[in-house]
């Protein structure tokens, strides 16, 4: 019973660490922890006491103290998992009002009070499961219920496959709990069927890591994807950019002294002939060119700076629409807009969170050959995010360049002074440092970009 402890108590922590103000997994990580006290619950009788009496450290202070964590950890792990896996289906389903998810939060914990009476504490804990029939059990099969529909009533696709993840994840630990540690414990309680659930949870446990781990995928239970992206990415991003400006001082000072030595020669030389002249000249433009050139690259290469306020996306992308309307009426390129948001919040810096509206429809107008159509979305995701989408019925990206759009300096645009292969890694650059996500789907007749982000501060 260590095992269930520890794992259920790890699960608990990664699922309360990746967001402590997401009520979904607030209430996660107390399901996780009523597992993990029954864990330690069991610890107490089957290991800690044995190896005290064997160490012989039995010690009375340390009896009562033990009794009584005992009792707490029994009491918790059996009664409060029903109560909370149906308040997390309630909440997860973003079908109540703030209103009525508190209510409900209240009637439903009654039972619990209820059982205070019924339990019996000496010389052990015996839950009473004859009465957890009539609550619990249905707590568990309502919250089925309530998953099931949630999932297929979901419109949003994206909403839909992280739905079905969550389901994944941690609904055989729940049915075997429901059938091992619930349904028969009221009939037969003398044979511990329940141990059962211990297996299941180190397989939903295995399977949490692995989708959790997906770099490519939605995350795991709750959208949970653990973040070792970004750190990777910081650290890429922090070599390129001392690596680039490093390249750029080096062309600069060159420059600086190829322009000195055609100013001497200028100086210094009564007249050259037209050849000398021509050649002069040559020089002259090319030195500034590629000094505008390294000029550009160093601006585009700066570390961004991420300053969060509360932004409304919605106004955001319409301000960007505005400025390139003229672009859009020049390509006769419509703006189909759905913003299922009246307000979309979110916490975001709002200069570089422009840009990568800029960018990104900048890149569907270039996508678009003749007459298209842009659309753009703003949509509530689970777990207090919110996605804007921006499709395009453009050429679209071949699968094998895919992969490699926001690597920087990869591009398959024609190269000019102005294209350095930047946009889309900036783009990259920024989502990740203000806590966002960038995704990219793309087939040979459009392209989708989707851009999360975080509606706290």
């Amino acid at each position: 019973m260590t095992a269930l402890f520890w794992i259920s108590f790890i699960f608990a922590m990664i699922c309360y660490k990746y967001d402590p103000k997401s009520p979904p997994l607030r209430w996660m990580t107390l399901l996780l922890m009523c597992a993990s006290m029954a864990g330690l619950s069991r610890a107490i009788i089957e290991s800690i006491i044995p190896t005290l009496n064997e160490h012989h450290m039995n010690f009375e202070v340390i009896n009562v103290i033990l009794y009584y964590l005992r009792i707490a950890t029994g009491f918790f792990s059996i009664y409060f998992c029903p109560w909370g896996f149906l308040m997390h289906a309630i909440v997860y389903s973003e079908r109540f009002s703030i209103k009525t998810i508190t209510t409900l939060k209240y009637i439903l914990f009654i039972p619990i009070l209820v059982m205070v009476k019924t339990t019996t504490y000496t010389p052990d804990i015996v839950p009473d499961f004859k009465s957890l029939l009539y609550w619990g059990v249905p707590y568990i099969l309502l919250g089925y219920i309530l998953h099931l529909y949630s999932f297929f009533t979901e419109s949003d696709p994206e909403k839909k496959k992280a739905r079905f993840t969550t389901f994944s994840v941690m609904h055989p630990i729940m049915f075997s709990a429901l059938i091992f540690n619930y349904i028969i414990r009221a009939f037969d309680n003398t044979h511990q069927y329940w141990r059962y659930v211990v297996v299941v949870m180190l397989g939903s446990f295995v399977w949490f890591l692995w989708k959790a781990l997906n770099k490519d995928g939605l995350g795991s239970m709750n959208g949970i994807k653990l973040k070792y992206e970004k750190k990777n990415h910081i650290k890429t991003n922090k070599a390129i950019l001392s690596g680039t400006n490093l390249l750029n001082h080096t062309i600069k000072n060159q420059i600086y002294k190829i322009n000195t030595g055609i100013q001497l020669i200028r100086n210094n030389v009564d007249s050259f002939n037209v050849v000398s002249q021509e050649g002069i000249k040559m020089i002259n433009s090319s030195s500034s060119h590629l000094m505008n050139m390294v000029e550009a690259l160093n601006n585009k290469t700066q570390e961004i700076k991420i300053i969060k306020t509360k932004q409304d996306l919605n106004k955001l992308l319409d301000e960007v629409l505005e400025d390139l309307k003229y672009e859009l009426e020049e390509k006769n390129i419509r703006v189909k807009k759905s913003y299922a948001l009246n307000e979309a919040y979110a916490f975001c810096s709002k200069a570089p969170t422009k840009e990568v509206f800029v960018n990104m429809l900048k890149n569907s107008i270039e996508a678009i050959k003749g007459d298209g159509e842009i659309e753009i979305r703003t949509s509530k995701y689970i777990g207090k995010k919110i996605i804007v989408t921006i499709s395009d019925n453009g050429v679209g990206i071949l699968p094998e360049h895919l992969k490699h759009v926001t690597d920087p300096f990869f591009t398959t645009k024609k190269q000019s002074s102005n294209n350095f292969g930047w946009g889309l890694y900036y783009c990259y650059d920024v989502m990740l440092k203000s806590d966002g996500k960038l995704a990219i789907e793309s087939k040979v007749n459009g392209t989708t970009i989707k851009l999360t982000f975080s509606t706290k501060g």
